[in-house]
């Protein structure tokens, strides 16, 4: 196709095109040329056929071909033109002409990472590249770390970005540099042509991607040979899904499922994508299928056009252009000025500019499109000061119109125009110039309530379904407003006063309408039928509200601004109220105090949570003390009109003056200025409502209402709504009278009833009159009246709780600057102690319970320290804050900014501290800080007469015995408050003695009726016994205040005496009771104990039972289990080893029936659930699969493991009938379940699978337990059996001779193919010895007669002979993935397989954790291994003898080599572990014939096994030398050449002579012989555990200690010389019984394929010593990782970045996940990257870092996964998924080694099942497509 392109291309050599181009720009007709040029080559180079228009079949030759004839044809020309020769040279030129650029401007890609300096940043969206920041002093300041989401720019040299330190050391080289044009930098010639070029270029670009008619090209660039050719173009929309277009596409152009999914996937990654190639008929027809399958009522259908090829060339050039002019620009400062130009110069004709152009067209274009005009909008206009100011103000015109294109629009906002806001607006220069000179506040406004509410009658409504439908994009104008408005001002002018006063009224127009939003009123009789829609406001408030609060912050900065804000705000408020109906007022009068309040009932009326006008003002108010202003000042109300009809009089006078006219509640018109009563009203009756909802008197209001108040209190609300509501009142409350404003709460609150003291004689006259009324009228009155009453009882007390925290919070709430004298630092750092009194916390929760300012900061870290101290966290959980004891004293149980919940923790966490220190269980009210001068009078409401009266009126009913209406919460809260009053008289009277502050007095008045009198009467009330303490603490700091102001010295002493005679009765009551109590404990534990002792008296039987976990295994050390030394030392192989010492438990509960069993050969079977699965974890040859699982042949077994089966089991035992009928009624379960139900399992019964039915363990089969050997049959081999280990090996020898001369024979006879796997059958014996010396061949015969023997079989049941079948079954059928099959001689084999690689596995694991061999399994790891050795060791016996024998010959015959054999490998290609366990098991039946029986008895092997050792080991030792290599010979100094090591050297020349081998270095003795005992090592630990668990004998004492040498310990448990040389050569005066001829040693050297494998290179053998297989090594710092996630691109999407990049933490291998684009076909299903790579590098299993979610994702199978926490944490040992706080994140090495043991114990399908059980949400992600 390439070839065909090309040769269609006349006329295009680059020298002609270059002169031509000359010819016609020297004529002023370059336009003309260049569009006739391309007319005639860019359809030739673009969408020519179908090969090529078709995205799916553009093969990657194709796109190649395609660049580079559009790079030679259309571009190379036009850079000659440009540059007048060679252009790499002339840009090289033109880039040394630039200066030393000062800002960076480098374009982020999706998923770079980003560094944002939290302590120099102007605002969270400055941002550092990877490159400057490293290179900046940022670095060590507090920085965020983040992804990019594509589309910014690093700000690198940009002044107003940062506070400090602008520059990176790479771009401070710009610094000092001459201002000049660039241009005028450029040869003339080359700026001539550049002001055409580009100029044309540019216009092109955009006409063409602007172009309408899709039928046909402009005049210009019609071609000589018009085409009829169409394509039918799918566009990409954010409404349909995935499976819609498939389904559509599946449709229209008859395509397969897989090809769909590919153009869906162009579609999403580039916005559209032509499906249909042809003619105009065919791809209209295209067209209308795809529109008719995905339209809907709710939907519009997908847009499709049918699109002239030529057109879709144009505009695949189009965009090429773009990128070419982004090219071209960056080589030169001065063409990037001449396009910035270009792009910004107006037509003559009046038209927009091209940048105009493409700002009101962006909606119009696909994705790809709109990504590249705002990359070089940035990489161009952005990047020049004052093409960047004409840039905004285009944009600020079209604002409103670019923003409803994007309502309009169904892209998401990262691909819109809109998203340059955040690279205008956040500069504060620009910024500001827009507000002054294009009143952009007002603009960005004033767009927001024109998309989201109407005008009606001057007055803005919100549209509640706009809000609600379009919110996602409504918010964007708000996002904008709060750039413009993050840098305040530091200077004014009027032009900007001015301007930023406009906007703010706007601003107060948008929150008028909001004013009184989803007001609702009290459901009395029923429930409310239909939720109301509630979210819209809050969505509103949340995203409003930052914006708010700055404009706040603008106006505190300027006295007039403030002042003409404060007006605007207060008329607002004002015209509120004029337009509500008209206000009713009444007099209530509280204790001969009198207060004319508004009569508004809350619980009948209707009351809105949504007051953004009071909230502004109050935000305003706190603001006024700056400079020096009052509520009352005069400045504040001046100059507006307040002599209109409605301001006749003021507030106070009207009311006071029409209230002593009228008895009977008033109506009354408006005045102004505003009273405090205007202030108090609208807060306080949300503040009731929210009251009366904590009351649950709004049940029936639904839980629409209860969202509400739970957001009204959240800390993303809080600070604009619950605070500032606070604040108001506060205001009001510092205007009035005390005693007035208590009324006026009392009212509100409707406890005017409750506040007389006849109020339980009314309750007790509403109970009986109600009842008398209803009998009256022949009903019942038994539940009415009485439910009638509770109700009411429960609401006052409820309210009144309420309304004396309303009290403690409005008195006591001091820690907000301009209330009290405090810092902003003071108040971060009472939240901070009031949140660590409830529990220690982490960073991140600390973090989360604080608000955040305008720059996401909390000003933790800035006092947290001074409060609080860190402990650091180990390999699981969090480091968390805890509270330092000195500040526990200012913990306060009614801090405004606690949950119910969160004040019923803290008080429960600090009673618990106080018990524990001894300390008085009260938690007094804290001292509190002075408050402000324009606060200073809300103190005298704790001295007032109403609020004396109040608590005296609580403490009276405490005392009544016939009193219902008090409550212990309602005595708490008084007490509270009569310690906040003393605390304050206290601190007046040290502080301000002039200030008259009378609480003392006043609670002392009145004799034995006062309230001083009532807290006395309650001492040892036992109906406060919970509050005693608090109520000590009172009395005492009464008299302790009392003292202070009495001036009289006797007076004081006397009150002193009284002081201590009170605390000392006090005291020795709660002495009294604490003995009592104490006494009372004693007692109950004596009578438990001696009930305990009773029981087990009863019961001795059941506590000597075992439990239900299967004990430790009789030979088996577990971790933590005792050391045992023997008192000889312990030998475990040969005749001589030493007999088992442990104690054998014989019997287990079943879990099931909870019933006893002995294990027994023939008692009913035992089980263990276990779970057997394929395994990579041990591989060598990471990526090498099994892929013909039909052929493989796991008898021989490679020694890379590429490929194992690994059991495991959590060690419950169950009954083998017992299990299978748990496991019938699972399946029978599923089976009923209804089929869209079922994938939502955490296992899959088609499978096999079953959860544990005690601890929820994945598992797939079991595991029978059968007794030791030596309880069935004692080990009887006579001691004189004399075979040496020469006759063994000749006797073998010869028998593998035998069989290989036999086998071959019968090939010939037969002429079988010799592909086919060789098959040995083992002569019998007699032919065997009459070839051996006499005393060898009666040895030998002895020796094999006697383990042939049948005799009686074996004594074990048929269920546990089934439950072995049903194991090896199992290890087959999921070890090797094939369908069960008795019949396949591989069945037992494969179990025997398992057995040796679960065992390879524990020995890496405790080699990995530097644990000792023995006493550091867990039980379960030890249950499983003893399990699995000895059902390993009997099935040898209980299978087919001829099936046994024949494996254990071809064993042999690959270790004592014969005649060589296919299939049969070299010494290097054999695993020695498994070929050792394998032998253990087949030699014993290397005999047997058609006529033995299967299950013949099982006898000591002791001397097989000894001389297996030696030979295996010997075999083992050529491997290791074979496989050697040295690049130097070390020796260190002080180390002399021993016997040992100097035979090791002439083992190492003469086996590599042997072999062929060249040795260009000759290591040292020393060296060698510790490579080799290195090497070796492992083998001998995984044959010690085999034999451990085999016989029974206890391990060495060397070998259950850590740290210790272990060579000769375990040479010595396995009967191995400590020399291992001596097993291959003679050495003086050494044994020569165990030495393997050298015969055997040169056949394995002279093998087939030695010489191959040791040819190929040290890269292709295992090498040894065999290191443990550990994840890959990851960076410390994560931005490291995230770097290379950025770089990572798709492999399927023609370099485009990956969404999801996903890194393998087996292999490293980074992978594009959770994409259609990179899924794959697996087994017939399409799945993602991640899990159809698990199945090449896992097995199944796999374990992986999503690198933008720092998260790690662990995959079994294609139907299970779950997310794990990341090993990447904080400096306050958290982890981040997402990136949400942003923390510096470093790796935990404890951690990654936590996921290392993980992975290499085989325990990620336990973890995901455990995980996804419980959580459910797991279950509904769809892992196969991860």
């Amino acid at each position: 196709m390439a070839a065909k392109i090309a040769g269609n291309l006349e006329g295009c050599n680059v020298s002609i095109i270059v002169q031509q181009l000359q010819g016609a720009y020297e004529r002023g007709q370059l336009k003309n040329a260049l569009y006739q040029y391309w007319a005639q080559q860019v359809p030739k180079i673009f969408f020519t056929s179908a090969e090529v228009a078709i995205s799916t079949q553009r093969t990657p030759d194709a796109v190649q071909s395609e660049e580079k004839l559009s790079r030679d044809v259309l571009f190379e020309p036009l850079e000659w033109f440009l540059c007048g020769g060679n252009p790499a040279a002339v840009f090289q030129q033109l880039q040394s002409l630039n200066n030393p650029p000062q800002l960076c401007g480098k374009v982020f890609k999706v998923g770079e990472p980003t560094y944002s300096c939290r302590d120099c940043c102007a605002d969270p969206t400055c941002v550092f590249c990877i490159e400057c920041f490293n290179k900046s002093t940022h670095k060590t300041h507090r920085y965020r770390m983040s992804t990019s989401g594509g589309g910014g720019y690093c700000d690198c040299g940009d002044v107003e970005a940062w506070k400090q330190d602008p520059w990176c050391d790479i771009h401070k080289q710009g610094l000092g540099q001459q201002s000049q044009n660039p241009i005028e930098k450029l040869p003339p010639d080359i700026a001539a042509r550049a002001w055409e070029v580009l100029k044309i270029a540019l216009q092109y670009a955009v006409d063409m991607l602007l172009w309408e008619q899709m039928g046909g090209l402009p005049q210009d660039l019609e071609p000589s040979v018009p085409q009829n050719t169409y394509v039918t173009m799918l566009f990409n929309d954010e409404i349909h899904t995935y499976e819609q277009v498939i389904n559509a596409l599946t449709k229209a152009i008859n395509c397969e499922s897989k090809e769909a999914v590919e153009f869906a996937t162009v579609v999403d990654r580039e916005g559209r994508s032509s499906v249909r190639y042809g003619n105009r008929k065919s791809c209209d027809e295209a067209r209308t299928v795809i529109q008719k399958s995905t339209s809907s009522v709710r939907s519009k259908p997908l847009k499709v056009e049918v699109m002239h090829t030529s057109v879709c060339a144009h505009q695949a050039f189009a965009q090429k252009v773009l990128n070419w002019l982004g090219q071209v620009v960056n080589h030169s400062d001065g063409l990037r000025h001449i396009l910035c130009t270009t792009a910004l110069q107006q037509p003559p004709t009046g038209d927009p500019c091209v940048v105009e152009r493409l700002m009101l067209a962006d909606t119009a274009l696909w994705k790809t499109a709109r990504v590249q005009c705002h990359q070089i909008m940035m990489g161009s206009l952005l990047m020049d000061q004052e093409s960047k100011k004409q840039f905004s103000v285009l944009y600020t015109r079209n604002y409103p119109q670019v923003q409803k294109d994007f309502m309009a629009d169904d892209h998401d906002h990262g691909v819109s125009i809109i998203s340059l806001s955040v690279q205008i607006f956040t500069v504060p220069t620009l910024a500001r110039y827009l507000i002054m000179e294009h009143d952009l506040l007002a603009i960005v406004i004033r767009t927001f309530l024109d998309q989201c509410a109407s005008c009606r009658h001057g007055r803005y409504l919100l549209d509640r379904e706009k809000l609600q439908k379009n919110f996602r994009r409504l918010q964007f104008p708000l996002l904008d407003l709060k750039y413009v408005l993050s840098m305040v001002p530091d200077q004014w002018n009027d032009q900007l006063k001015r301007k930023f006063l406009n906007g703010f009224k706007i601003m107060v127009e948008l929150l008028t309408s909001m004013q009184g939003m989803d007001s609702v009123t009290r459901q009395v009789g029923q429930h409310i039928e239909m939720e109301p829609e509630w979210e819209s406001a809050f969505n509103l408030q949340i995203k409003l509200a930052p914006a708010v609060a700055m404009m706040a912050g603008w106006c505190a900065t300027d006295k007039m601004v403030l002042i003409d804000a404060f007006r605007i705000v207060v008329k607002a408020l004002l015209e509120i109220r004029g337009t509500a109906d008209t206000v009713k007022m009444c007099k209530r009068r509280v204790c001969d105090q009198e207060a004319i309040v508004v009569d508004y009932t809350v619980s009948r009326e209707p009351v809105s949570i949504h007051l953004p006008i009071c909230r502004l003002l109050a935000g305003l108010y706190l603001q006024l003390g700056k400079h020096g202003l009052t509520f009352n000042s005069p400045e504040l109300y001046g100059p507006l009109d307040w002599t209109s009809p409605q301001a006749r009089l003021s507030r106070a006078s009207e009311i006071a003056h029409r209230a002593s006219a009228c008895p009977t509640p008033l109506v009354l018109a408006r005045s102004q200025p505003p009273s405090a009563m205007d202030l108090l009203e609208q807060p306080l009756r949300t503040l009731v409502m929210i009251a009366q909802v904590h009351a649950e008197m709004w049940k029936r209001n639904g839980y629409s209402l209860f969202h509400q108040v739970y957001y009204y209190h959240n800390v993303r609300c809080r600070a604009e709504m619950q605070d500032k509501d606070i604040i108001m009142l506060q205001v009001a409350c510092a205007q009035m009278d005390p005693n007035q404003f208590l009324i006026a709460l009392l009212n509100k609150f409707e406890l005017m009833n409750w506040i007389e003291g006849d109020f339980d004689d009314f309750i007790r006259l509403f109970f009986y009159g109600r009842r008398r009324d209803v009998t009256e009228k022949g009903g019942s009155a038994t539940d009415v009246s009485a439910e009638s009453t509770r109700d009411l009882l429960r609401f006052t007390n409820s309210l009144v709780e309420e309304f004396l925290t309303f009290l403690i919070i409005i008195t006591g709430e001091r820690y907000v600057p301009g209330i009290g004298q405090v810092s902003s630092e003071d108040m971060v750092r009472r939240e901070v102690i009031h949140q660590l009194c409830i529990s220690p916390m982490a960073h991140s929760e600390l973090s989360k319970a604080l608000p955040e300012n305008n720059n996401y900061e909390t000003g933790l870290e800035g006092v947290v320290h001074s409060v609080a101290s860190f402990k650091k966290p180990g390999v699981t959980g969090m480091g968390r804050y805890e509270l330092k004891p000195e500040f526990y004293k200012d913990y306060n149980p009614f801090f405004y900014h606690y949950t119910r919940a969160d004040q019923s923790k803290s008080e429960e966490a600090q009673l618990k501290r106080k018990k524990q220190e001894g300390e008085s269980t009260a938690c007094p009210p804290p001292e509190l800080p002075a408050l402000s001068k324009e606060f200073s009078s809300l103190v005298n409401v704790l001295e007032c007469d109403v609020f004396v009266h109040t608590i005296r009126m609580v403490l009276r009913r405490v005392n009544s015995s016939r009193s219902r209406s008090w409550t212990e919460a309602m005595v708490h809260r008084a007490l509270h408050l009569v310690g906040m009053a003393l605390n304050e008289e206290k601190r007046l009277y040290q502080t301000s003695p002039y200030i008259r502050f009378n609480f003392v007095k006043k609670a002392t008045e009145g004799g034995s009726n006062s309230l001083y009198s009532a807290l006395h009467d309650l001492l040892g009330k036992p109906r406060i016994q919970n509050h005693a303490d608090l109520l000590t603490w009172v009395i005492d700091r009464f008299d302790e205040v009392k003292d202070l102001k009495d001036q009289k010295q006797g007076a004081s002493d006397a009150q002193k005496a009284k002081k201590v005679s009170s605390k000392s009765k006090t005291d020795a009551e709660r002495k009294k009771k604490a003995e009592a109590a104490r006494k009372r404990r004693e007692k109950i534990l004596a009578q438990m104990s001696d009930m305990q002792k009773s029981f087990i008296r009863d019961n001795l039987e059941l506590f000597e039972a075992t439990g239900t976990e299967l004990s430790s295994s009789p030979s088996m050390e577990v971790e933590g289990s005792p050391m045992v030394v023997p008192s000889q030392y312990p030998v475990a192989v040969g005749p001589d080893r030493s007999p088992a010492t442990h104690v054998t438990l014989t019997t287990s509960t079943c879990i099931l029936c909870q019933e006893d069993q002995e294990v027994a050969a023939g008692n009913k079977c035992v089980v263990l659930a276990a779970y057997v699965q394929r395994s990579t974890a041990l591989s060598k040859s990471r990526g090498k699969v099994l892929e013909d699982p039909d052929k493989y042949d796991p008898l021989l077994v490679s020694p890379d493991l590429y490929h194992g089966v690994h059991t495991s089991t959590c060690g419950h035992v169950m009954h083998a009938d017992c299990w299978q009928r748990f496991y019938e009624a699972i399946v029978a379960r599923e089976q009923r379940r209804a089929l869209r139900f079922r994938h939502i399992l955490s296992y899959e019964v088609d499978r096999g699978e079953f959860l544990c039915p005690l601890c929820e363990t994945l598992s797939n089969t079991v595991i029978p337990i059968l007794p030791p050997s030596s309880t069935i049959q004692p080990d009887s081999v006579s001691a004189d059996i004399s075979l040496s280990f020469s006759d063994w090996l000749d006797g073998l020898k010869k028998t593998v001779e035998a069989s290989q001369r036999a086998m071959m024979k019968e090939e010939e006879d037969k002429m079988e193919s010799s592909d086919d796997m060789p098959v040995l059958s083992p002569c019998p014996l007699p032919s065997i010895t009459k070839n051996m010396a006499e005393m060898a061949a009666q040895g030998f015969q002895q020796l094999f007669e006697y383990m042939t023997e049948t005799g009686a079989q074996a004594p074990y049941s048929d269920s546990v002979k089934e439950m072995m079948k049903l194991f090896s079954r199992a290890t087959y059928t999921f070890g090797l993935g094939l369908d069960p099959n008795d019949d396949d001689d591989r069945v037992p084999i494969t179990a025997w397989g398992t057995c040796a690689y679960t065992i390879r596995t524990l020995e890496w694991l405790l080699r990995d954790q530097g644990k000792p061999l023995f006493g550091s399994l867990s039980s379960r790891q030890a249950d499983c291994i003893t399990a699995l050795v000895r059902v390993v060791t009997v099935s040898g016996s209980l299978s087919d003898p001829q099936t046994i024998s024949k494996s254990a010959l071809r064993l042999l015959s690959a270790l004592l080599p014969q005649e060589p054999m296919k299939n049969i490998p070299c010494i290097l290609d054999l695993d020695m572990f498994f070929t050792l366990v394998f032998l253990h098991v087949t030699i014993s039946s290397l005999y047997c014939d058609e006529n033995t029986a299967a299950g013949g008895t099982i006898r000591g092997v002791a001397l097989n096994d000894k001389h297996l050792m030696h030979l295996v080991t010997a075999a083992h030792l050529v491997q290791i030398l074979l496989a050697a290599n040295f690049t130097s010979a070390d020796t260190p100094m002080d180390t002399e050449e021993t016997a040992e090591g100097s035979a090791w050297v002439k083992l190492f020349m003469a086996v590599r002579k042997e072999a062929g081998v060249q040795t260009p270095v000759v290591p040292s003795g020393w060296q060698l012989q510790t490579y080799v005992r290195e090497s070796v090592l492992p083998f001998l630990r995984c044959s010690a555990l085999f034999f451990h668990c085999h016989t029974g004998v206890q391990s060495p004492a060397q070998l259950q200690e850590s740290g210790v040498s272990e060579f000769e310990p375990l040479c010595q448990y396995l009967a191995l010389p400590a020399d291992l040389s001596s097993l291959l050569l003679q050495n003086s005066g050494a044994d020569v019984g165990h030495v393997v001829p050298h015969t055997i040693h040169s056949k394995w050297c002279h093998y087939p394929g030695i010489k191959e494998s040791l040819a190929s290179g040290p890269a292709s053998l295992v090498k040894y010593p065999v290191e443990v297989n550990r994840l890959v090594p990851l960076p410390h710092d994560y931005s490291d990782v995230i770097n290379r996630g950025s770089v990572f691109t798709c492999p399927r999407s023609d370099g485009d970045d990956s969404r999801a990049p996903t890194m393998c933490l087996v292999c490293g291998q980074m992978l594009c996940s959770q994409s259609y684009c990179c899924q794959t076909d697996l087994e017939g299903e399409p799945v993602g990257a991640c899990t159809a790579h698990i199945y090449t590098c896992g097995a199944g299993v796999g374990i992986f870092l999503r690198v933008r979610e720092c998260q790690i994702l662990l995959l079994t199978g294609k139907t299970k996964g779950c997310f794990y926490p990341s090993p990447y944490l904080d400096d306050y040992g958290e982890h981040d998924q997402g990136l949400r706080r942003g923390n510096p994140l470093y790796l935990c090495q404890e951690r990654y080694r936590k996921l290392q043991k993980l992975w290499l114990s085989h325990s990620i399908p336990e973890e995901v099942v455990h995980f996804m059980e419980a959580n459910a949400s797991f279950a509904t992600i769809e892992w196969q497509h991860l």
